[in-house]
């Protein structure tokens, strides 16, 4: 889970100039479509009208700006002091017009918590933040949200003295204000991404099961007019692993059309698949592998348009981890790989309209690109 905060070293001062040398960064390049400033574990979202949102970690605060029409936003804040992130459980936000949901992390003992907000004015002002869970010491985290406020998380409320490895990681849902929540898996793997999707039928889950014999292989659970599924496996890979990976799964839908994307070692071979869903999840294609050679995981995926999806996955090259992206149609017929640099992290990608975004972070900086694929 999360365990380790982001380096606070610089002084208050250096932070302030940090902040505002990544401002003039950006309006230097305000009409690229790339460009990079000092800031750490971004996320990105697609606004729906062909920008982009991007959040990220400025010292103590967790900021976003937006990408539109060229043009890039004044950060703004939406918390600040005691975060609790690392390079694989790292906060984000989800959007539907001016209507923003937010998620990030403090430390609570040994332990943490999870803390969402919401915006009605395009992250102007924001709601008090509620933590879905109970407020235990324990580990919670791995947050994924949608724009309507639904939110699923790992929970570790039944973990003894609140310790990751004594018990079982649980996957929970809840909706905003979190009055009330549901677990869809009492055992699952400890600490690799979830992700969660809206489609026409409804929310669809998917994350890393965790079977008794130590099987780690993706399912997802999906809410329909009868309540939520049973936990199905998307592929039967048979990845049997005594530990988490931290190499979670990711969705994209849009109405019954999902697609999904996974990182798997079984057998001693790392490969990332693809899949896709012409029923919101409830089937899925046989997979497609994707990546190209000695691949790392840490993959993601967007839909586009014509049913075919854009796919992100890193891969090792020498000592450098490298950022690789191509186009999948659904019947598995690829497009060649693009490299886009040298990335560590987890980076994320999003299609808003026909524009592809990819943000990722190398060194101390973020980037970001808008990408074509063929």
């Amino acid at each position: 889970m999360a365990s380790s905060l982001i380096p606070r070293s610089q002084s208050p001062a250096r932070r302030r100039a940090f902040s505002f040398l990544a401002l003039l960064f950006c309006a230097a390049l305000a009409h690229a479509a790339e460009y990079s400033f000092p800031a750490a574990v971004p996320n990105v979202a697609a606004d729906g009208a062909g920008g982009f949102v991007i959040s990220y970690v400025d010292g103590d605060a967790f900021r976003f700006l937006t990408i539109r029409d060229g043009k890039v936003s004044a950060p703004r804040l939406i918390a600040k002091g005691n975060l609790l992130v690392n390079r694989a459980d790292f906060p984000s936000i989800a959007v539907a017009g001016k209507t923003m949901i937010a998620h990030w992390l403090t430390k609570n003992g040994h332990g943490s918590l999870v803390h969402v907000a919401r915006s009605t004015d395009g992250g102007a002002t924001w709601t008090k933040a509620q933590t879905p869970h109970p407020n235990l010491v324990s580990e919670f985290g791995f947050v994924s949200l949608t724009p309507d406020g639904s939110a699923l998380w790992l929970d570790g409320r039944t973990l003894k003295g609140g310790h990751e490895g004594a018990g079982d990681m649980e996957l929970h849902f809840a909706a905003f204000p979190f009055t009330k929540d549901i677990a869809l898996d009492r055992r699952v793997c400890d600490c690799c991404q979830t992700a969660m999707v809206m489609t026409a039928n409804g929310p669809i889950v998917a994350y890393r099961d965790r079977s008794p014999e130590e099987v780690r292989d993706i399912a997802v659970v999906r809410r329909t007019a009868s309540g939520w599924t049973a936990p199905k496996l998307v592929h039967a890979d048979g990845w049997k692993i005594p530990g988490c990976p931290v190499n979670g799964p990711q969705l994209d839908a849009s109405g019954n059309r999902v697609a999904i994307v996974w990182f798997t070692a079984a057998n001693q071979q790392p490969r990332v698949y693809s899949a896709f869903s012409n029923d919101a999840g409830a089937t899925f294609s046989a997979p497609s592998r994707v990546d190209v050679q000695k691949t790392a995981g840490r993959a993601d995926v967007g839909l586009l348009s014509d049913g075919s999806a854009a796919v992100t996955w890193v891969e090792q090259r020498g000592d450098k981890t490298v950022l690789f992206a191509r186009r999948i149609r659904s019947n598995g017929v690829m497009g060649a790989p693009i490299e886009l640099g040298e990335a560590s992290g987890f980076p994320r990608i999003a299609v808003s309209k026909e524009n592809v975004g990819v943000v990722w972070t190398a060194g101390e900086r973020v980037h970001f690109k808008t990408i074509e694929l063929k």
